[in-house]
């Protein structure tokens, strides 16, 4: 096998079980990537709006909602908002109105869905730690 091969072989491995919906001028996309709690994660993708030449591309305040219903609100934790900060800085992407967005024209919208839906990844992972009694996490 070459490297050219290899390389169709994987790109087609890594979206091979999502589902992209249309949802009016955006989508949905259903990846097969998944929560600490082995939950799917979606990635919402919208138009800035009438334009339709960018977007936005967001975990839809799913790591927020996430949290929220384990007892976190993690809008009122100082030191959970800067790790997510943090980590969606690493990325390019914002933490803006309690979701992960990104940004986005047609020709980088391929990469703003893999970025975002990496800092949600590492985004989860850090902070499920708050649900752990012993974690000091910030409950509502």
């Amino acid at each position: 096998m070459d490297e050219t091969i290899l390389k169709q072989r994987l790109q087609e491995a890594f979206i091979e079980d999502w589902e992209i919906m249309p949802t009016g001028g955006g989508f949905l996309i259903v990846t097969d990537w998944h929560w600490p709690n082995s939950e799917r994660i979606e990635i919402h993708i919208r138009p800035v709006g009438e334009r339709e030449d960018l977007y936005i591309v967001s975990d839809g305040g799913e790591l927020f909602n996430l949290l929220f219903s384990q007892g976190v609100d993690l809008s009122k934790d100082e030191r959970g908002m800067k790790i997510l900060d943090g980590v969606t800085k690493n990325y390019g992407a914002k933490a803006v109105d309690c979701q992960i967005a990104k940004g986005a024209g047609l020709g980088d919208l391929h990469r703003a869905i893999r970025v975002v839906l990496e800092a949600i990844k590492d985004a989860s992972f850090l902070l499920w730690y708050k649900l752990d009694d012993d974690g000091g996490a910030c409950l509502h």
